[in-house]
């Protein structure tokens, strides 16, 4: 499917996993967006599996995730993590014993095939040989560092890169809004930040003034960090949210990728987010 479709719509493959219930791809796009890549990628292998299963309805669930990144930074790091995954959770001993990847292309085990090599190992090299060498031991060393949230933490409109590099993006592209309400996403008409700051005062007991301003007192960054989930739940521009709280649109997004984490983890990050979500519901209708 990815041959056929890197020949309709053309792009650059750099790494790729197939797990037993998912894919990772490293994918950068040409003309085409990846939202229809990866559409046309996933639908006509739905199609082919029921098909030759003689299965109905849907096989995959949800439409993919996507992480935008800075190619500079993240391009080695990423290949390596997306192909360490199989050792990851302990399918094989050794990356080039898996052969659903691209590893064993860029050890030259396999042709090149669908996967762009070239532009990851120059960062490893002038000579092809030597180059395949290093990227070896800089996988081999990856295999310490385990699992990696951030790269898995891929919300619409996730972009991972440098504070410069994500304030840059979305100068250059403007913001993102949802056409389609998100699972749990507040049903109130319009974003009201002051229903917002009322709402995180009044559970968290505790003024503005000081989640607002620089303060560092854990009441002060959970309330943050309330705000911002929450935010993200009404509707809230990363702008908006920038300007309520003061911080950076990179710092917003890192606040959002932890709240989000206690909020599976911590059963009283749930209950208190709940509570907040219910109380700025309550506001902003009666200021309707």
């Amino acid at each position: 499917m990815l041959a056929v479709q890197k020949v309709r719509l053309p792009f650059f493959l750099y790494a790729y996993c197939l797990m037993t219930n998912h894919v990772h791809m490293l994918i950068e796009r040409q003309a085409d967006s990846i939202g229809r890549i990866m559409h046309r990628v996933l639908t006509g292998y739905s199609k082919y599996y029921n098909r030759k299963y003689r299965r109905v309805g849907h096989l995959l669930q949800g439409r993919h995730k996507a992480i935008l990144c800075q190619s500079d930074r993240y391009l080695c790091e990423l290949v390596r993590y997306i192909h360490l995954n199989p050792v990851r959770a302990k399918m094989v001993d050794k990356v080039e014993q898996y052969k659903y990847s691209g590893h064993r292309v860029y050890l030259g085990l396999e042709p090149a095939g669908l996967v762009d090599i070239d532009p990851v190992l120059r960062h490893f090299g002038a000579r092809k040989k030597s180059a395949r060498e290093a990227y070896s031991r800089f996988v081999e060393a990856g295999m310490k560092l385990g699992h990696q949230e951030e790269f898995y933490l891929a919300d619409e409109g996730r972009i991972l890169g440098t504070e410069e590099f994500v304030d840059a993006t979305i100068h250059r592209i403007g913001e993102t809004s949802r056409a389609i309400p998100a699972s749990g996403q507040i049903k109130v008409k319009d974003f009201n930040p002051e229903a917002l700051l009322e709402a995180v005062e009044k559970i968290c007991r505790i003024p503005r003034g000081e989640f607002c301003n620089g303060g560092k007192s854990a009441g002060a960054v959970t309330a943050k960090e309330m705000i911002i989930l929450t935010g993200h739940q009404a509707g809230a521009s990363l702008k908006q949210l920038c300007l309520i709280t003061g911080l950076s649109s990179s710092t917003v997004s890192r606040r959002n990728d932890a709240a989000k984490v206690k909020l599976r983890e911590e059963p009283a990050t749930r209950k208190l987010a709940a509570s907040i979500k219910k109380q700025y519901e309550r506001i902003a209708e009666s200021q309707a």
